[in-house]
């Protein structure tokens, strides 16, 4: 459906792609028909993913659009001076977080495909701030529970159990290709709104 709706960018994809070298041939055709018939890498399915996605209304979108502020922020006069005689400082951080939040992530009540899709867009932006916040609960996978123990246990005064819920920060590590929790905040009551399909996000 998308390709229908953008067929000159379509054309213009499969023409970078090749000059990448990600893909043999320019023709837009051949790379529809590798996506259809599974033929191509990850690396060119990830690709079109985005591009999907950016033309489209897409969490993607919107957390890409989002980024740009520090980007704007990080051009400015007076802030390239500040960062000139602070050079050991980054311009995000100081001055923005994007902040992407998702209430179900690694929860039996979420999707495993969205959980991946999240996890595509914080490693895609690791170099940006860009932070992940989700609720930590009673059906909440068992590896997440022991990161989080684990986090408190290495800040101390952590003796195991004692809630039964928290918020999680956490962002993308490179080195380690997975998630780094960066704070755990034990909560008494839970977060989330309404009932049944009503399910308010973001809240």
């Amino acid at each position: 459906f998308m390709i229908s709706q953008f067929p000159d960018e379509w054309v213009f994809l499969a023409k970078r792609l090749h000059a990448e070298g990600l893909v043999e041939s320019a023709e837009s055709q051949d790379l529809y028909q590798g996506f259809m018939k599974g033929r191509l890498s990850q690396q060119i399915v990830v690709e079109l993913r985005f591009w999907a996605a950016m033309r489209m209304q897409s969490v993607a979108k919107t957390v890409i659009g989002a980024l740009q502020c520090g980007r704007a922020l990080a051009s400015l006069p007076k802030v390239r001076e500040h960062y000139r005689q602070h050079p050991g400082k980054r311009v995000p951080e100081d001055h923005v977080e994007v902040i992407l939040a998702h209430q179900t992530y690694g929860h039996v009540e979420g999707s495993e495909k969205n959980d991946e899709a999240v996890q595509l867009l914080l490693e895609r932006y690791a170099d940006d701030a860009l932070y992940l916040v989700f609720d930590l609960k009673r059906g909440t996978s068992a590896e997440l529970w022991a990161m989080a123990e684990a986090f408190l246990r290495e800040k101390g005064g952590y003796g195991g159990g004692g809630f039964e819920q928290a918020s999680v920060k956490c962002k993308w590590d490179k080195e380690i290709r997975g998630l780094r929790l960066l704070e755990v905040l034990p909560r008494q009551f839970p977060l989330r709104l309404g009932q049944g399909d009503y399910k308010t996000q973001g809240k």
